[in-house]
């Protein structure tokens, strides 16, 4: 397989799909796929099913993702870093935003020597959600966004700590922000794990290229799994990155974050690196209500 080729023909591919020339693209993408590109065929299977839907819409895929070989030191590192938070700040009550099936905090949960008395998750997926209650059974969970979350909280709520792992960039940025204005009067600390993705500007030969290497890189992690990630996880989200009405991926930069957070009302107190991933450095992020 040459890697330089099938690159190439997937990076022109997602120029394509972007400018919606989808018979081109899937000429590229047949020809990227016959030289070895997993994100190639999963994008092809996709677009034969018009699948541009959220992709977090079908959770075996999601699951085989965030435990496939590459995930786990990532996993790891970010459960590390959360229950070494617990342990120095000691928080009473916790809340986390978008918490999957627990795998990032379920391990802290369990690795810290501090107790949380209380425990409420916010996950919209009912399966995802499902399974982290059966894995921890103290939570009290909330199948609902955070956008409707925030909006419906009492003037009484209040949690000693929020939290979320890679699920804000899931959130539309102008509805994220208005959500953490709102979280603000509701929290004494937020902590956010995400990627600190390359500054490239869309639409440009680079953006398309860092982008095929990227994903191509996340399927190829997930070994054996690589096809059904490609296909049922990773081509809804790049799909929605290209061309969806409403994207359903809003990565940004570390900096772009922090600036993000300052303008919802928080002041950041640390900022982290917590470990080197195939897809950006996973980076952790403390604030406190400005």
């Amino acid at each position: 397989m040459n890697t330089q080729e099938w690159s190439t023909l997937l990076a022109n591919a997602l120029a394509a799909l972007e400018a919606g020339k989808d018979s081109d693209a899937r000429d590229l993408l047949a020809m990227a796929s016959e030289r070895g590109s997993s994100m190639a065929a999963g994008l092809l299977r996709a677009l034969a099913g018009n699948d541009v839907s959220n992709a977090y819409d079908q959770p075996r895929a999601f699951e085989r993702f965030i435990r496939g070989d590459g995930n786990r030191a990532l996993y790891d590192a970010v459960s590390a870093e959360l229950a070494s938070i617990y342990a120095t700040h000691r928080p009473h009550s916790l809340l986390d935003i978008g918490a999957g099936d627990g795998m990032a905090l379920a391990p802290a949960i369990r690795a810290s020597d501090h107790a949380i008395p209380r425990l409420d998750v916010v996950e919209p997926n009912n399966t995802l959600l499902a399974g982290l209650m059966a894995n921890l059974p103290t939570v009290e969970g909330h199948e609902t966004t955070l956008e409707q979350f925030a909006s419906d909280l009492p003037a009484t709520a209040h949690w000693d700590m929020a939290q979320s792992t890679f699920a804000l960039q899931s959130i539309a940025p102008a509805a994220r922000q208005a959500a953490l204005r709102l979280l603000a009067a509701h929290v004494d600390r937020l902590v956010i794990v995400e990627f600190d993705v390359p500054n490239l500007v869309a639409g440009t030969p680079e953006y398309h290229a860092s982008l095929a290497t990227r994903y191509e890189q996340a399927a190829s992690d997930c070994g054996e799994d690589a096809d059904l990630v490609a296909g049922g996880f990773l081509a809804p989200m790049l799909l929605g990155q290209l061309r969806a009405a409403a994207p359903s991926n809003h990565e940004q930069s570390k900096t772009a974050w922090i600036i993000e957070l300052a303008d919802a009302g928080f002041r950041v107190v640390r900022v982290t690196h917590v470990h080197a991933y195939s897809w950006a450095n996973a980076f952790l992020l403390e604030a406190v209500p400005a």
